[in-house]
């Protein structure tokens, strides 16, 4: 298959990406197959306008370069998807591990009070102060 003229570029500089629906002019579009030597039956989009009159531009695109056209974008739209699910798994993790870190933290402060409390309990000394601040302890 020849890439020969296969613009879907208008006289004034319209681009279409991806499958058409209508021409540019607002014209539904119909597949035709080529006739020519180098593109024999490649399928093409074209304004049904056209068909009448000829000598105006209308949209022309073959068929399959919309459909390559959407698989570029769907992947370009998927890489930003992963771009995006790496930073949130990155992000997440950070974040995770640092509420991990404070939750040892006070898992300690904690049980170093209660150590004291116990110890405070079994030499008989009740003037242990149990409205400590966990925070304050190193």
């Amino acid at each position: 298959m020849s890439s020969s003229s296969s613009s879907s570029i208008s006289h004034s500089g319209r681009q279409t990406t991806g499958i058409p629906t209508r021409c540019w002019y607002g014209a539904n579009l119909t597949t035709f197959g080529a006739q020519t030597k180098d593109n024999l039956f490649r399928r093409f989009y074209r304004c049904e306008i056209w068909l009448k009159r000829k000598s105006e531009h209308h949209l022309f695109k073959w068929v399959d370069e919309p459909i390559v056209d959407e698989i570029n974008i769907v992947d370009a739209k998927h890489s930003q998807l992963k771009e995006d699910l790496d930073s949130f798994k990155l992000c997440t993790t950070r974040r995770l591990e640092k509420q991990a870190k404070q939750i040892d933290q006070t898992l300690q402060q904690i049980k170093m009070l209660i150590d004291a409390n116990t110890n405070n309990c079994a030499t008989g000394d009740n003037s242990a102060t149990t409205s400590e601040d966990p925070k304050a302890s190193p």
